[in-house]
């Protein structure tokens, strides 16, 4: 009697041991689940904060460089050498129509971008003060301003303490300061750069800041007055001198999650974000756990008091219950009318059941995310290179008093920029990135109409309303300029058709080009299924980003042209369920 007395008491403690430790690991295990999400959490907090950066730097650098060039291209107007003394063999007509003409440009160079606030040019030699809005002769105040200016020159850019400008004078040597023909000054607007700054900053309790430390300014963006000097002062620097690109620094009492970009024309692009905020899902979480563990404690001492001997029925059920999950059945729960050992067994199991099927859900929500992040970063690499020889055509023509075609250029080149610079969604309505190719294709057209023909075919009605990515037409247009056609004298040919098959749409763009070889073809069409990331080029991250999109149901086709070139077709299955606005 005691023997089998002692033995109950055994294994009493010995199923209260195994439980104890049970429970110890699953505490551990859920101790380092936490820390794993909270440096995860974090590590993806970097990593968005980090795409957007390069994203915004990319496009606003390139903004920079694209107006800064602008500047010094000014300096090609043929007017101006005739303006530079006062001595000019011009007439008071001719002057006159000079002076207009190169407040047109400065006129038209500030209105090319939103972050140019405006232009001045001063003219030494024969006094004159030109703006977009003001023709005067120099006062002495302007004579001071502008000598002001020249003191830095050596600088890309300069700050007033609000805005950037940078100075031109378009000549190097001494004569820089001491005797410049011109003095062509552009203006950035500080608002408009912190109204782009604000458009990043997703959080309440994070900001984005550029600070250029030469000229000791900062641009913040409205959520982070004040909070961007003290992230500034605290940022830490390694061993070669460089801000490190990601740190964690504690103001008043809260923690930061902060990213150094890159340097660039005006300064360290840093952005950050208020840590608590982005844990307080997981902190909530960390609380119910423990909950759950306590109540755990309690069932298990409730498990082993009311442990019985009869375990072969209730273990079998158990056993075909993992046969169904083994096979992918999630959803069938099983119960135990008993309250003892099963009971516990059956609903942890029916929890594993849930917990599993809830990580598969979240794990296929995680690749969606990887591969639209992905797709941001592909999507990012596409950038209009042709645009500025476009500007030269319309000024050609508005020379030549060609206003109608002018107009019909500008319009195109109007659509085009607002296509480009908009910021809307990633995937549009078809119709719209088919009136984005045919704008291109005029735009080429006027710029090659001596040696290149352009056929756009209409795109069905029917099919104007499906969402596809952005940027997927045109750059196959651009291809074929820029390859098929680029070698071509006269008789060139482009042609873009749209088709309608059984179950898919084909959109084609094709040329009469003698630079691809039938191997060069091939070549192409390998490229497109590789899987290596090495090196993207158009075609292959157009193709890419169909595939991802339509979940592998469209792409491109690379073949020989009925024209002789090349024919890059986008092939859209029609009979899975596409998006439609």
């Amino acid at each position: 009697m005691d023997t089998t007395k002692h033995r109950k008491q055994s294994l009493q403690r010995k199923l209260a041991f195994a439980f104890a430790v049970n429970i110890a690991v699953i505490m551990l295990i859920t101790l380092a689940l936490h820390n794993r999400t909270v440096n995860a959490i974090r590590q993806t907090t970097y990593e968005k904060m980090n795409s957007q950066a390069e994203y915004y730097q990319q496009t606003f650098e390139t903004e920079i460089e694209r107006i800064l060039a602008l500047q010094l291209e000014f300096f090609n107007n043929r007017q101006l050498p005739f303006l530079a003394s006062a001595s000019s063999v011009l007439g008071v007509y001719e002057e006159r129509e000079a002076v207009l003409s190169v407040q047109e440009r400065i006129r038209t160079i500030t209105e090319v971008s939103s972050l140019i606030k405006n232009g001045i040019l001063y003219i030494p030699g024969n006094n004159y003060y030109i703006s977009e809005s003001t023709i005067r002769r120099m006062n002495r105040q302007d004579k001071e301003e502008m000598e002001n200016y020249l003191k830095n020159y050596d600088r890309a850019l300069q700050s007033d303490g609000k805005n950037f400008y940078s100075v031109r004078t378009g000549e190097t040597g001494s004569i820089i300061r001491d005797n410049p023909k011109f003095v062509f000054i552009l203006f950035f607007s500080g608002s408009q750069i912190v109204d782009d700054l604000s458009v990043l900053n997703t959080s309440e309790t994070g900001g984005v800041f550029i600070y250029n430390e030469t000229e000791d300014v900062m641009l913040e963006s409205y959520s982070s007055k004040c909070t961007g000097k003290m992230i500034w002062e605290r940022l830490e620097k390694d061993s070669l001198g460089e801000y490190q690109k990601v740190q964690q620094i504690r103001i008043d009492g809260k923690n930061y999650l902060v990213l150094v970009g890159g340097t660039g024309e005006m300064g360290v692009f840093v952005q950050y974000v208020e840590e608590a905020p982005l844990m307080e899902y997981i902190t909530l979480s960390w609380r119910y756990m423990t909950v759950f563990l306590i109540i755990m404690i309690g069932i298990s001492i409730g498990f082993i008091l009311y442990t019985r001997k009869i375990v072969h029925k209730p273990l079998n059920i158990l056993v075909q219950a993992f046969e169904k999950v083994k096979k992918g059945n999630f959803n069938e729960h099983i119960y135990h009318q008993t309250n003892d050992e099963f009971s516990y067994l059956y609903r942890s199991f029916n929890d594993m059941e849930d917990q599993l099927e809830q990580l598969i859900d979240e794990v296929y929500v995680q690749k969606n995310l990887v591969q639209k992040a992905q797709l941001k970063q592909l999507q990012a690499q596409i950038n209009p290179h042709f645009l500025y020889n476009s500007f030269f055509i319309l000024s050609r023509r508005i020379k030549r008093q060609d206003y109608e075609n002018a107009d019909e250029l500008a319009g195109h080149l109007g659509n085009y920029f607002k296509y480009l610079t908009r910021d809307g969604a990633d995937f549009i309505p078809l119709k719209l990135e088919v009136e984005h190719a045919r704008s291109y294709a005029a735009i080429q057209q006027a710029r090659f109409s001596d040696r290149i023909q352009v056929n756009f075919g209409n795109l069905p009605e029917s099919y104007e309303g499906i969402l596809v990515p952005r940027l997927i037409l045109q750059p196959l247009l651009e291809n074929a300029f820029g390859h098929g056609l680029e070698n071509k004298v006269s008789c060139g040919i482009l042609e873009v058709n749209f088709k309608i098959g059984e179950g898919e749409i084909r959109i084609c763009v094709q040329d009469n080009g003698d630079e691809a070889g039938d191997k060069d073809i091939q070549k192409m069409r390998e490229s497109l299924e590789k899987q290596e990331l090495d090196e993207i080029t158009g075609i292959i991250n157009i193709h890419r980003r169909l595939k991802i999109y339509f979940q592998g149901k469209a792409g491109l086709c690379i073949e020989r042209s009925s024209l002789g070139g090349v024919a890059i077709t986008i092939v859209i299955k029609t009979d899975i369920d596409i998006p439609v606005i």
